[in-house]
């Protein structure tokens, strides 16, 4: 029979008080600020207004000028 040691795992930081970790977006071309998550490609844009990012914006363009937004690599 052989015996082993246990380990207690790390404790786990405590989740931030302000979920949003990223600073919103402005855009370039008109300063309409978006709120953004998610990396690279994978950005997920949405209003400030949208607290629960349910409408994102899946054309990539600013709603309010339709400027082009970052995150997606050109073909």
């Amino acid at each position: 029979m052989t015996s082993g040691t246990l380990i207690a795992p790390p404790q786990r930081p405590r989740p931030l008080a302000n979920p949003q970790l990223r600073p919103p977006y402005t855009c370039s071309e008109c300063a309409h600020v978006l709120r953004v998550s998610g990396l690279g490609r994978h950005r997920v844009y949405s209003e400030l207004e949208d607290k629960r990012s349910d409408h994102p914006i899946i054309n990539r363009v600013c709603s309010a000028c339709g400027y082009g937004l970052p995150g997606k690599n050109p073909r």
